[in-house]
């Protein structure tokens, strides 16, 4: 038994290097079907990445829903100051934040970068209305009860407008969601045209040794010792443009880093782009090499069942 054992992995072993070395026995056209099989596994890791940061980016933003509340302007700041403090007393409230028009001058011209045409304002001609800032419970955190308390709140005799900030955060998820699907639905596209790719290179080498294997057909070879060879140039394939293309995905990964980090930098943010990691990029490896071996497995196996010994 152990002699069987060995001598069955030694010809598996022997028959994987020779697949290899017959691949390099051609090497500008395995290149470049390489080569496309790269791109076409890059296409699918590049938009995992941006399905996977805009995911990240989504989560990070995911603050609780705030209600604002713009006050007229002729409520004066203590009035103003006694409704955010009737709000605190809410058992819908979580905490509650009071800002001057005064104050939202300032920071205005603080972040606004309008320093110049906000200096023609002052305090008797400030066109900026007082807020409150509302932070429902956690319990009021859902979008159908945040609206509840919302229009509670815009019943108050100072309130002008009413604004739920929830509502950009939909308009995120709805945008992640996008990505997400964008992502399958491209990777799916890509990943399938991978499998043609292999299988029909791996038909044209069974086609082009049809008199070799009738030959072995004629001494008593059996289809699934024929097919052996070309299930290992299919793992080969796969997994060789998966490398190839894990280094590409890298390399885009650094190109857009510098680009992310300057555009999180101007919105005050330290989010950093996210690359494939450790599981994923193994991940990646196996799907690709299994998507040789069965591309192999069905392209070629089919033709080998079709050639019959003279």
């Amino acid at each position: 038994m152990a002699r069987k054992s060995i001598g069955f992995f030694a010809i598996h072993r022997q028959q994987a290097r020779s697949a290899l070395k017959d691949m390099f026995r051609h090497p500008l056209g395995n290149f470049l079907t390489l080569a496309v099989l790269a791109v076409a596994l890059t296409l699918p890791c590049t938009f995992y990445l941006m399905a996977k940061n805009i995911t990240a980016v989504a989560d990070a933003w995911q603050n609780p829903s705030q209600i604002t509340l713009y006050l007229k302007h002729d409520v004066s700041n203590d009035d103003g100051q006694a409704l955010a403090d009737k709000f605190k007393n809410w058992s819908q409230v979580n905490s509650v934040k009071y800002i001057t028009a005064t104050q939202g001058l300032e920071q205005l011209r603080q972040n606004g970068g309008f320093e110049k045409a906000l200096s023609l304002f002052d305090e008797q001609n400030n066109p900026l209305p007082a807020v409150v800032i509302v932070e429902p419970s956690s319990d009021w955190q859902t979008t159908a009860k945040a609206n509840e308390l919302a229009q509670k709140l815009g019943q108050q005799d100072q309130v002008a407008e009413v604004r739920l900030d929830s509502d950009w955060l939909q308009r995120l998820a709805a945008i992640q969601q996008l990505a997400i699907a964008l992502a399958l639905l491209m990777s799916g596209l890509m990943l399938f045209a991978v499998f043609l790719i292999v299988g029909n290179t791996l038909r044209l080498q069974v086609l082009s040794h049809k008199d070799e294997i009738q030959v072995m057909k004629m001494v008593g070879a059996t289809n699934s010792y024929i097919l052996r060879p070309y299930l290992y140039v299919g793992v080969w394939y796969g997994l060789i443009a998966a490398l190839i293309a894990w280094g590409l995905t890298q390399g885009v990964t650094l190109l857009l880093g510098d680009a992310v980090a300057k555009l999180s930098d101007l919105y005050g943010s330290h989010f950093r782009m996210l690359g494939l990691s450790w599981d994923e990029s193994l991940i990646m490896i196996m799907i690709a090499t299994f998507l040789g071996l069965m591309a192999a497995r069905l392209a070629a196996g089919r033709h080998l069942r079709e050639i019959n010994p003279v």
